[in-house]
């Protein structure tokens, strides 16, 4: 028997010598470099690089045609070989290329701005669950600890009952009811905490049984870290605010393009003639002459062209619209963040105190209801007072965490 005793801690101390410790910043770190839909940003980014390298060659390099196009008794005669090779070279196409270009890059800067921002909201959604496991953690053991407390007073109930009949056998059973009742709470209590901390090992990218232990957070330590708050400044100069002003660019490349069409295009055409079919022979003959060609290309679209210029103009009037709106937005969302984390810091210190002082209680009314000087009931009131307070307490620090992370992230 005790060899099994020792085996069996032995495994307690490997699993958690293997756990690995995770607190609020190594979450906010780990979500910048693993969390599958920022890595799914990452490669937006990559695609709209790639994207704009592409337009850079289309705008400084004019496409090439290599051409030796025969019918199958010519090639079986002459065989293959170049014939001619000509390159394109715009000199005027109303714009088109340059805006294309100018989008490109814009689109890229969107997919950077876009990915920051993205870091931002999947931090959110990882503190989240990080307050959700400690406060189910901490249900947790309350719970356990009231079931302790509840065994402790049902064998004691039982033993009166069973010797003198001193007692009502009512009371043994309602104690055993009360039992039962929090076991039923405490099962619930370990899957939600198992729930939440599934969903934050997905957040960090990793395995979903991967051994953690998440640390307690500490809100005066958080709140003393974070110095002064940067009062409200010009949202323009904001992620957010300058994510919105490449929309705003975008519809403006977008009718700059559109425009494109109404004009004729312009380009010169050199071009090398190495062989060339001569029409009395019908043999090919080396000819080795080159030439340049000027061009003039236009294409009427029967007021098609028009119609999207409109499109496009109308698009660009929407984006300055809702640029407007969601500039003054930004600004209003940061002067209720900053009222919400000076309200969150009051109560999260209120609410502390609640807490210590509820503990302390109830810590005085489990050696009185140990001693029977106080009643079931009473002594499950104190409990349930403190398993409310901690849970409003988790939810205030994650409130106030939260307040303070999406305030910051608008100034990012």
């Amino acid at each position: 028997m005790r060899k099994k005793k020792l085996i069996l801690s032995f495994l307690v101390l490997s699993l958690g010598a293997y756990s690995q410790e995770l607190g609020l910043e190594e979450i906010l770190k780990r979500v910048e470099s693993s969390n599958p839909e920022v890595r799914v940003k990452e490669l937006d980014v990559k695609i709209k690089e790639k994207g704009k390298k592409k337009a850079f060659r289309n705008l400084v390099l004019p496409p090439v045609t290599i051409e030796s196009e025969n019918d199958w008794e010519t090639a079986k005669k002459e065989g293959f070989g170049f014939e001619k090779i000509e390159a394109t070279i715009p000199l005027f196409q109303g714009g088109r290329m340059v805006n294309t270009y100018k989008k490109s890059k814009s689109e890229l800067e969107l997919a950077k701005a876009e990915q920051r921002l993205a870091v931002y909201n999947w931090q959110e959604i990882g503190v989240d669950a990080y307050f959700s496991n400690l406060n189910y953690r901490k249900q947790r053991e309350i719970t356990e600890a009231t079931i302790v407390a509840l065994e402790k007073q049902r064998n004691r109930l039982e033993g009166l009952y069973s010797h003198n009949k001193m007692i009502a056998k009512s009371e043994v059973l309602k104690v055993e009811a009360d039992i039962e009742n929090n076991k039923a709470i405490n099962y619930e209590n370990i899957q939600k905490e198992r729930s939440s901390k599934e969903i934050l090992m997905q957040l960090l990218g990793y395995n979903l049984d991967k051994k953690v232990v998440l640390d307690e957070f500490n809100s005066a330590d958080y709140l003393s870290s974070l110095g002064s708050i940067k009062k409200v400044e010009d949202p323009k100069n904001t992620t957010l605010g300058k994510a919105q002003s490449l929309m705003v660019d975008l519809a403006e490349y977008d009718v700059k393009i559109a425009k494109a069409d109404l004009y004729p295009i312009l380009y010169v055409k050199p071009s090398h003639t190495f062989k060339e079919e001569n029409l009395d022979t019908n043999k090919y003959e080396t000819v080795n002459e080159g030439r340049v060609e000027i061009g003039i290309r236009y294409t009427f679209a029967w007021g098609a062209t028009l119609d999207s210029v409109d499109q496009s103009e109308y698009q660009l009037d929407q984006a300055k619209i809702k640029y407007d709106n969601n500039i003054q937005g930004i600004e209003l969302d940061m002067r209720n963040k900053l009222g919400e984390i000076e309200s969150l810091a009051g109560q999260s210190e209120a609410q502390k105190k609640r807490v210590n002082l509820l503990r302390e209680n109830l810590k005085i009314d489990n050696l009185r209801y140990d001693n029977e000087l106080v009643t079931t009931f009473d002594y499950l009131n104190s409990v349930n007072q403190l398993k409310s307070a901690e849970e409003d307490y988790y939810k205030l620090q994650r409130s106030l965490v939260l307040a303070v992370i999406e305030y910051e992230n608008l100034y990012k």
